[in-house]
This record gives C-alpha cells, structure tokens and sequence, in this order.
C-alpha cells in the first residue's frame, strides 16, 4: 500500500497535469488595448491572463504607461513604454492585479521585470496562490533595503547596497503540484541572484506602492509579463 502523503501528492499531480495551462503569452503597455497610454481596471492584453484591477487610495495615487528610463533604470518596451505605479503621501497606495488565465502548470514559468530607485516607503510584488489567493512569495522594497518575505525558502535581504538604477529580473517556476522555485537576478549599479522556494500553485500577481515621499524618484515600474512553458504530464 502507498503511504497516503505519497497517493496525494500523485493524485494531485494528475489533477494539476490535465487541467487547463496558463497561455503561454506576454503582455506589454505597446498593445493597442492600451491606445493612448490608458491603462484600468478590466483592460486585458496580451496572452495568459485575465483583465487588470486596480485599486487606488488617496489623491496622488495610481497607475500610468510611461517612460521607466527618466528617473531609474529603463525597461521600457521598443516603443519607449513600461507600466508604472505612484503612491505619494502617508495613507497613499496603488495595487495593481493580474491573474493568470489558468494556474501555472508543471513545468512552467511567470517572468517579469522590475525597475526600482528611492526605497522610501514600501512598493513590491506578490505572488498569489490558487484557491485563496495568498501570498506565496513576497519581494519589498522599503526601509531602504530589498527583502523577500513569506517564501518557503530563501527569506531576508537580498543586499541592501543602493543604486538608482536597479532592475529585478523575476522568474518563478511550478516546480510540482506542492510548490515551485523563485530567482531573482538584480542588474544595474549592483549585480546579483537569488534563489529559493515558494509553496502552492502559483496563479496570479500584485503589484504595489505605498506611503512614499513624492517626486518620480519614487515610482515603481514594471514591464514584459512572460508566461513560458507548456504543461508537463
């Protein structure tokens, strides 16, 4: 007879395996969905999600399409074009929403990038689970230093050394029906990876800002949302 840990982690594999892959695709601020730089809630483009939801909080918060190169590092699109968040004042935060259109399979990947200067305040991701939608990975940028939180492995800081040009290559990868694998890879000024582990079926992102001084210098962009991979059996 199976131990019953062993038959669960099978049964579930099967389950995760046969189901629906999150569409391999990507999403960038050059889609014409995002015609005259609008960018709301319900607005979906590219492949492999669902539409944005924003939620905003004070007066000088919220989300645009812009240049990411004027007062950090750019990562824009060909175009000249990266998604960013402000959240100015103490009460202020921006979070922006995107789930995936089906939870990431075995095998495959969610990636981003992330471009980051002044670390006042608090601005970050998180990476939510199917089901309940907790968060199973965290990277913060705030208390002037670059953590990762509730991960199953690979916690703490990340380095604390600044530089105002820093970008953030995140990759997660579904390693099983229990967990998968997060790296993270800082360029500019400051080179360095980190890698652990987070529990959980990854199925979706949220973007954050909030309490931060005013200026551009604060602001929190981001770009290339890429889903790879095709489910493995």
């Amino acid at each position: 007879m199976k131990p019953l840990v062993s038959t669960l982690i099978m049964m579930l594999a099967g389950g995760l395996a046969s189901g629906d892959a999150a569409t391999p695709g990507e999403d960038t601020p050059d889609s014409s969905e995002y015609a005259g730089d609008k960018w709301e809630s319900g607005q979906n483009a590219g492949k492999g999600f669902v539409g944005w939801n924003l939620v905003t909080s004070g007066p000088e918060a919220g989300a645009k399409i812009g240049d990411s190169s004027k007062h950090s590092m750019g990562i824009n699109t060909s175009a000249g074009k990266a998604f960013g968040l402000f959240a100015k004042g103490k009460g202020a935060s921006v979070e922006a929403y995107r789930t995936l259109d089906a939870p990431l399979q075995l095998g495959q990947t969610l990636e981003l990038q992330l471009s980051v200067n002044f670390r006042n305040g608090n601005k970050g991701i998180d990476l939510r689970k199917v089901g309940d939608n907790a968060t199973i990975f965290n990277l913060n940028i705030g208390g002037d230093d670059y953590k990762v939180n509730l991960a199953a492995a690979g916690n703490g800081s990340l380095g604390s050394e600044y530089s105002d040009k820093t970008v953030f290559t995140v990759v997660f990868t579904q390693r099983d029906p229990t967990g998968g694998t997060w790296k993270i890879t800082r360029t500019g000024g400051v080179s360095s990876t980190h890698e652990g582990n987070y529990e959980g079926i990854a199925g979706g992102l949220k973007f954050y800002v909030m309490d931060t001084d005013p200026g551009p210098e604060n602001e929190f962009w981001f770009n290339h949302l890429k889903i790879t991979g095709s489910a493995k059996p």
